[in-house]
Order: C-alpha cells, then structure tokens, then sequence
C-alpha cells in the first residue's frame, strides 16, 4: 500500500494543486489507516481484501479508542474522507475493483455555532494590543489583529503575505487562498495606515520581504500568531470557548452581517466556495432576535 500512498499523495499534491500541509494530513491519515489494517487483516494484505466491514471497523475503532484517545465525529469524518478520496482515486485507474468507502456513511456531526466578538470585545481587544504589546512589536500585533479582524483573512493566508501583495495605491492585498488561487481583497484605511505604520519600523521593505516578521526577523509561523491573538483575547478577559485567529474571522463576518451586508457579498470576500458554508458564519442569536422584534411597531 505504501506505493499506492505515495502516488495518492503525489497526485493530490501536484495534479490536484492541494497545500503541502493538506498532501501531509492524507499522508498521516492513510498511514494511521495502514497500521490498523496490519492488525485486522494480518501483514501481507493486499488492497482487494479491504471490505466495506474494514473500514467500519476502522471506524468503529477510531471511535471507542483510537491510537491516544477516542476520535471526535469531526475528526472521523475527516479520516474517512481521506479514504473515500483514497479508494475513489484508485478505483478511477482500476487498482480495485469496487470502492469499499461507498457504502460507509460519514458520522453525522452537531455543527457547533463559531465564536465572534461583539463589538464591545473587539473594540477592548483593539485597545488592549495598543496597551500591553511591547514597543518594538506594537505596530506589528496592532496590524496583525487589524488584518484578521478588518478582513477577516485565514490564518495561512495572513502569515503567507509578502510586501509587494499590499497595494496602497488602490487600497487592496493579494491573498493566497487554498489551493493556491490568488484573490484581489479591499481592505479599507484603518487596515492600510495598521500596515503603514508598521512598514515604518521596518528596515527591509523589498516586495519579496515577508510582510509580518518574528522577533528573529523570519516571516511569523502560524504557532506564534496563534499565540499571540491567545495572548491578548485572554489579557481583554475574553471568555469564549475557543480564542484563535479564526474567532476574528468570524466576527469579520458577524460585523458584515450586522452592518446590513448581501450574504453573497460576504461569501465572496470571504472567499467560500460554497454558500453553506457562509451560512454557518452568520448565525442569528438571541440578542439579534429580540432587537429584531423590538423593532415591530403595532400602533393602529
């Protein structure tokens, strides 16, 4: 099977234009998959002698123990994808005969509603980057969260710009989204002065320059801006189940929504493929619901 991974794998990576970190989670995935095959079918089993009963036993084991601890339905339903894509692809260049994942149903899960910032949060989180970042990283945190908040970028998508993908002339950034496609995002000019301000304490401002560096002046990894964004949520005493670079996201969204914005509008600029998808960003709570009905007048 390793043969067939690594041609999965090359094929996804190259053909299919998938992220390396992407091409690295099908690899972990399928090789996670190897090892409980090695059990249940004994070591020299071939791929026709995976059954649609394997791979609900996979399942069934990644959901009572799996290798640490019992896998979420999330987390199931993500390694079973990569099996579908797996068997699919092979079962494409007649490698097998019939694909074992078709009769095997995704694990239903409960779509948990994201976590946003009210405008009372962010505005406290604005004010505490401004407060508690050290002088020399101010103006980097303050552009870093004004980024993420202003227009509502993936984490990758932020720590992956360079200098030249900022154009003030015209007020826009170029992102690299998934895939490697590359979009044309307006920010407007509270996040333009952020990054102005910024390039000011730089010395390096060649348009091949990462645009956000790290004290050891790298281009920041992903780790430190989570961390960073932790860090001041935690310090602003927000109290959200989950504080990431993605609450930010989403409350970009929120802050569209509210402000009266088509919701195709923000699929595009939230660069969704599908509008499901945005439609899970904006949620109604109950605060918006009582606003909403406090505003029917029944006067005669």
């Amino acid at each position: 099977m390793r043969q067939e991974i690594s041609e999965f794998l090359g094929y996804v990576g190259t053909e299919r234009g998938y992220s390396p970190k992407t091409v690295a989670a099908y690899g972990y995935d399928l090789g996670k998959f190897s090892q409980f095959a090695d059990k249940e079918l004994g070591d020299e089993w071939k791929l026709e002698d995976v059954d649609q009963y394997a791979i609900k036993a996979y399942m069934q084991f990644l959901a009572n123990t799996g290798y640490r601890k019992a896998n979420e339905t999330v987390s199931r339903g993500r390694k079973l994808a990569t099996l579908k894509s797996f068997f699919g692809h092979l079962t494409s260049l007649g490698k097998v005969k019939s694909d074992p994942t078709v009769l095997v149903k995704m694990p239903k899960t409960k779509q948990k509603e994201p976590s946003y910032l009210t405008e009372q949060e962010y505005k406290r989180l604005l004010r505490t980057v401004r407060k508690n970042a050290t002088a020399y990283f101010k103006e980097r945190d303050m552009a870093i969260v004004t980024m993420l908040l202003g227009m509502g970028l993936r984490l990758s998508e932020l720590t992956a710009l360079d200098i030249g993908d900022v154009n003030f002339d015209d007020g826009s950034v170029k992102i690299t989204r998934k895939g490697g496609k590359e979009r044309i995002l307006p920010a407007n000019d509270e996040v333009m002065i952020s990054i102005q301000r910024y390039l000011k304490t730089r010395e390096s401002k060649s348009p091949q320059s990462p645009l956000l560096l790290s004290k050891r002046d790298r281009r920041i990894s992903n780790a430190s801006v989570w961390h960073l964004v932790g860090k001041y949520m935690r310090q602003a005493q927000i109290e959200k189940d989950k504080l990431s670079p993605h609450t930010l996201r989403h409350t970009f969204a929120t802050i569209l929504l509210r402000q009266g914005e088509n919701i195709l509008t923000i699929k595009e600029l939230l660069s969704h493929r599908n509008l499901r998808t945005t439609e899970r960003y904006l949620h109604i709570n109950n605060e918006d619901l009582k606003n909403a009905v406090g505003k029917i007048s029944l006067t005669a």
